[in-house]
């Protein structure tokens, strides 16, 4: 009798611990308006359908967000629980942002923020990434060259090189995942739907536990707002650490950044991610501190940090 109670204790035990495996779609998208389409209809309808229809019955966890921020989205890509990501916005490739502006390649979030630097860094755990937009093949395969997703030894990315449909580019990367996710059953079959082999379930299971942290460098933050401030991203060499929130005039906030130790750590960022603004934007004030090292602002001689969009740390001599 003690035995079956044992073993039934350590099921729940075990059924409680395992992460839930999840497929997430994100857009930031404008509706268009057309002629033909109601007042209310919005683009995220059908792209809710589409994806709802083809991992109904899969098994996972179906999570869908739209109107995403640079916060939320950051927060999916660390999230060890998510199996797949598909974001869908209007990505630019080599184009023009804004008068006079260029970006070699941006993605950018349902308020404009260029958050392609935050698809740099995803949690191991991931085994699919698809960017449906207008141009981000490109980037996603800079990414892979650089060694950004070098320890996601199973993760497989997707995107297009030219302008394409949202509706019939999100169909087209749901396809593709079948690379990362398994063999379907029925693929594509009648009705559309999809079915998972759950032995991938299994899979998902034990490689989260193979994944552990890797040594870091920590540096400790502190960040305080005199007036309301934006959210923020903090980088070093283009990679992004954080994204914090925004923050109400007043607060502090205290974290802890881990930085991989093949980073330079000499100088921090802390970018709003904007293309431009007509005015300086408050990104709030920063203390980083690490053992015996500290950074301070890059900043005129009244100690007001220098830049309109991003601010620097560099670290003290």
């Amino acid at each position: 009798m003690m035995k079956v109670i044992y073993l039934f204790i350590l099921f729940i035990s075990l059924s409680t611990n395992a992460l839930a495996a999840r497929v997430v779609l994100m857009s930031s998208l404008d509706t268009p308006r057309i002629w033909y389409h109601k007042k209310d209809w919005e683009i995220e309808r059908p792209l809710k359908k589409i994806f709802k229809k083809h991992f109904e019955g899969s098994g996972y966890e179906v999570v869908i967000k739209e109107k995403v921020d640079q916060v939320t989205l950051w927060k999916e890509l660390q999230n060890p629980e998510n199996l797949a990501i598909f974001w869908v916005s209007h990505a630019k490739g080599q184009a023009q942002i804004g008068a006079g502006i260029n970006s070699e390649s941006a993605v950018v979030d349902y308020y404009g923020n260029d958050v392609k630097d935050l698809f740099k860094t995803v949690h191991k755990n991931l085994r699919y990434l698809g960017v449906v937009g207008c141009n981000a093949k490109e980037m996603l395969e800079s990414f892979t060259k650089n060694g950004y997703y070098k320890n996601n030894k199973k993760l497989v990315t997707h995107s297009f090189d030219k302008k394409v449909e949202v509706r019939r580019g999100l169909r087209r990367s749901i396809k593709y995942s079948a690379n990362a996710l398994g063999h379907y059953k029925n693929t594509f079959g009648p009705g559309g739907r999809i079915d998972i082999e759950s032995e991938l379930l299994e899979d998902f299971q034990s490689y989260n536990n193979e994944n552990k942290d890797s040594k870091f460098f920590e540096i400790n933050y502190e960040r305080f707002s005199q007036v309301d401030s934006e959210s923020v991203a903090i980088k070093v060499n283009g990679l992004v650490l954080d994204v914090l929130e925004s923050q109400k005039a007043g607060e502090l906030s205290k974290g802890t950044l881990k930085l991989p130790h093949d980073l330079d750590p000499r100088k921090i960022t802390v970018d709003s991610n904007r293309f431009y603004s007509n005015k300086k934007l408050d990104l709030g004030e920063f203390i980083f501190v690490s053992r015996e090292m500290s950074w301070k602002p890059f900043a005129k001689r009244d100690g007001t940090p220098i830049g309109a969009t991003r601010n620097i740390y560099r670290l003290k001599k």
